[in-house]
This record gives C-alpha cells, sequence and structure tokens, in this order.
C-alpha cells in the first residue's frame, strides 16, 4: 500500500553492487564528478540469475536519474501483518499512517514459521 507507480523504469537488478573504473553508484549521483558521465561510463555488473553483462552507469545507478531503484520485496506472512497504529490498509495512499510507512514496525510472521520485526 505504501508504493506509487513507477514512471520510469526500474534500475538492472545487480548480485553484487555496480561499479566502473571511475567509481560506485553513489559518484553517479548529481552534482558529483562522474554525473555527465552516466550515458557513457560502463562496467560489468552480475545480473541477477549470475548472468555477468557489461552495462551503462545509466541503466544500474538510480543516482543517475534515468531509472528508479527496485523497491523492496514484500515479506510473505503468516497473518495479516499490523502495527499498533494499524494494519496495511491505513498505510495506503491517503490514509493516516501513509507518511510513517518507512518509520513505524510490528511483528509478523513470516511464512516457515520466522517471528521478526518488520517495517
Amino acid at each position: 500500500e505504501c508504493g506509487d507507480c513507477l514512471a520510469q523504469p526500474v534500475c538492472a537488478v545487480t548480485e553484487e553492487p555496480f561499479e566502473t573504473t571511475y567509481g560506485d553508484c553513489s559518484t553517479y549521483a548529481s552534482g558529483e564528478g562522474n554525473h555527465a558521465f552516466c550515458l557513457e561510463d560502463e562496467g560489468l555488473a552480475v545480473l541477477k540469475g549470475g548472468q555477468v553483462k557489461s552495462v551503462r552507469a545509466n541503466t544500474v545507478c538510480s543516482e543517475c536519474g534515468d531509472c528508479l531503484a527496485p523497491a523492496p520485496v514484500c515479506a510473505a506472512t503468516e497473518e495479516p501483518f499490523e502495527t499498533e497504529w494499524g494494519d496495511c490498509s491505513t498505510y495506503a495512499p491517503g490514509e493516516g499512517n501513509h507518511a510513517f510507512c518507512l518509520e513505524d514496525e510490528g511483528l509478523a510472521v513470516l511464512k516457515g514459521g520466522q517471528v521478526k520485526s518488520v517495517r
């Protein structure tokens, strides 16, 4: 319920942090030295599934601004998730708890029975 629709493509997901010979993704952020080279600089990326491929920084680094960082995967729970302030429906856009999506935590019973504090 906390997510928004994506207007840009999602960045390629890598098994290991992406890096070119000029630096990691943080050096491609706006205002950093490599930002102007997002469309030019390439590096080897280990993509999900183990495929190794040469890719441009702008297809992997959300800091370039051409793609969005992949959204986190929701945890599969045995029971409906709830915090002390409400269930997931209260965290939907426009609802009272939406602004607290990244802060509020609750205990969840994950698939397999593990109990974990999650947001």
